[in-house]
């Protein structure tokens, strides 16, 4: 995501039409203060060596992470509230902290006083923006003490090729023909195996998503049509079901089953066939249309994307999947890994929830499990990653090399920003283990 389109532009289906003044001037502040991190480092020169090239990594990845950071706040935000109402608690709060802990402090109550049993669990594919680091590295190889080619030890060097690629071509186009591995969503009319999110039919004996036509054995979560079996524990031959529906459901059933859906599949992952769109971001088997990133072996064909490997032409922008052993290039190499994993893409998460004994808050959970699986896989990437960019001092980067005044003028904002980034993360993570009710 580009620092310059946060405040218009905020990640996530999820946040397209969030209002709010809190929500607004958060992601706006947190742009502006990027944009007076990238002016504050404007004097350096990634040409000139290797120490300030890694100086400007830092500040790049310290900038990633406070604006992902901002981003991931405003989503826990947004969810508690809206979990909030729908409970009949407080949704004005003003931050994630808050409407969070308000949402926890219910959770808690549910299961310490009334008795209420909650198992909640997401997961979610979500890969680093390869394309980030490649830009991240080239700047880190930008002086002539580099050879990319010559330096790249346990991995590939990777670039741009318009000519003849001799070994792995990665190709970023919307609605791409593509007969190899797809990072996003393929669309086929052939089934295929499908470790991602499935939307069309689905083949499979068990499966965790919906099906419009309901689940006729061993379901567990909302539906929408006659539930047979127990609502919120009570037992029932039939009807309407607000809140936890264990038996059959005749209709639009959301949660987890053990028979196929006969229906139309979709929001979820099918251990089976799926025939449809596939939409998975670690990457997934296709031959089809791919939205999103192809890889494919293409032989003596022309490569008009990423070329692993040989390429006729002069690679553009050469950068290394392994490690770059030029002198300094290590401390570069891994802040340009840390920009691109702050700057993730997820699948569409999968959930499973089964809430006994307040089919209200089951209900919450099911209506907004898209949301709240999003916001746990970004915090997570999050909480793995940061402290490896907030544990940055200045000694790191004057043991390369001379960084000169204006070096040192912007590791230290640097190390501000990720100081702050670090702070908005242990928010997000406490968020996720209250919503999930955890005790932290």
């Amino acid at each position: 995501m580009m620092i310059s389109n946060w405040c218009r532009y905020v990640h996530g289906a999820a946040l397209a039409g969030m209002v709010g003044a809190f929500a607004l001037s958060n992601g706006c502040s947190a742009a502006s203060t990027a944009n007076d991190l990238a002016a504050g480092c404007s004097g350096v020169d990634a040409a000139s060596s290797e120490a300030q090239a890694s100086v400007l990594a830092f500040s790049e990845a310290a900038s990633a992470f406070q604006t992902a950071a901002a981003n991931v706040e405003a989503q826990w935000l947004l969810v508690c509230n809206e979990m909030n109402r729908d409970l009949g608690l407080d949704s004005s709060q003003t931050t994630a902290e808050g409407a969070c802990n308000v949402l926890g402090a219910h959770i808690h109550e549910d299961v310490a006083s009334n008795g209420v049993t909650i198992s909640v669990a997401f997961n979610a594919d979500c890969e680093a923006n390869a394309s980030v680091e490649a830009d991240c590295q080239a700047k880190c190889s930008a002086n002539a003490q580099c050879d990319v080619s010559a330096n790249c030890t346990g991995g590939d060097v990777v670039g741009g090729c318009s000519g003849t690629c001799s070994g792995q071509c990665d190709v970023e186009a919307p609605s791409f023909a593509c007969s190899g591995t797809c990072k996003g969503a393929c669309t086929a009319q052939a089934a295929v195996s499908c470790s991602g999110e499935c939307t069309g039919s689905c083949d499979a004996l068990t499966w965790s998503g919906t099906c419009d036509t309901g689940c006729s054995a061993s379901f567990s979560g909302s539906c929408g049509g006659n539930c047979s079996g127990t609502c919120n524990g009570t037992s029932t031959s039939g009807g309407a079901c607000s809140g936890t529906c264990v038996g059959t459901c005749d209709a639009h059933a959301s949660g987890s089953c053990q028979a196929t859906c006969t229906g139309n599949f979709s929001g979820g992952t099918c251990s089976g066939n799926c025939t449809g769109t596939c939409n998975v971001a670690a990457g997934a088997e296709c031959n089809g249309t791919c939205s999103g990133t192809c890889s494919y072996t293409p032989g003596s064909a022309t490569c008009q994307g990423q070329c692993h490997g040989g390429c006729s032409v002069t690679l553009t922008k050469p950068s290394c999947t392994g490690t770059l052993t030029c002198s300094g290039s290590a401390e570069c190499g891994a802040d340009c890994n840390a920009s691109a994993s702050a700057q993730v893409t997820c699948s569409a998460p999968s959930a499973t929830i089964d809430v006994v004994g307040d089919g209200a808050l089951a209900a919450a959970y099911q209506a907004h499990a898209a949301d709240l699986g999003t916001a746990v896989a970004m915090t997570a990437n999050l909480k793995n990653n940061v402290a490896g960019i907030a544990n940055k001092t200045a000694t790191v980067f004057t043991g390369i090399g001379e960084v000169g005044a204006s070096g040192l003028s912007c590791i230290a904002s640097s190390v501000n920003v990720a100081a702050s980034a670090s702070v908005s993360v242990k928010v997000s993570v406490s968020a996720s283990a209250s919503v999930q009710g955890q005790s932290g």
